[in-house]
């Protein structure tokens, strides 16, 4: 429709002006091609800068994420050093436990022995002389 009233707005217009038809087809074509041309250029511009959006926020997501692996790394890493430290003191406790048990049992050993050798020799004694006593009276 609007292609039929553009036809008849040239040909009128060539009538009263006196110019050819074809140079105003001419000079509307190119009118329209720079128009077309322009606004091709415009809608690539306008979608990459949309792409560009899209890309900006990818990256910021991409490096807030980053930044939240950093900080778990950083903290497991310190609860490694806390758990690796607690290690290190238990196997320093367990062993001074061990060291002050062995000087504990090596210290009752000496002691012992001397009540021991008595009391084994005491009851040596008394199962002899019983044992004489029971084999002559029965």
């Amino acid at each position: 429709m609007s292609k039929l009233i553009l036809e008849i707005y040239t040909s009128i217009l060539s009538s009263f002006l006196g110019i050819d038809l074809r140079d105003i087809k001419k000079t509307l074509d190119r009118k329209r091609l720079r128009d077309s041309n322009n606004l091709e250029i415009s809608e690539s511009i306008d979608t990459v800068s949309q792409k560009l959006e899209d890309s900006k926020e990818i990256i910021e997501n991409a490096l807030l994420e980053m930044d939240k692996q950093k900080k778990l790394f950083e903290q497991m890493k310190k609860e490694a050093e806390i758990s690796k430290q607690v290690t290190t003191m238990n196997k320093e406790q367990v062993t001074a436990l061990n060291e002050l048990l062995e000087n504990t049992l090596s210290r009752q050993d000496k002691k012992a022995f001397p009540i021991n050798f008595l009391f084994n020799l005491f009851f040596c004694i008394l199962s002899a002389v019983l044992g004489f006593l029971l084999g002559k009276y029965l």
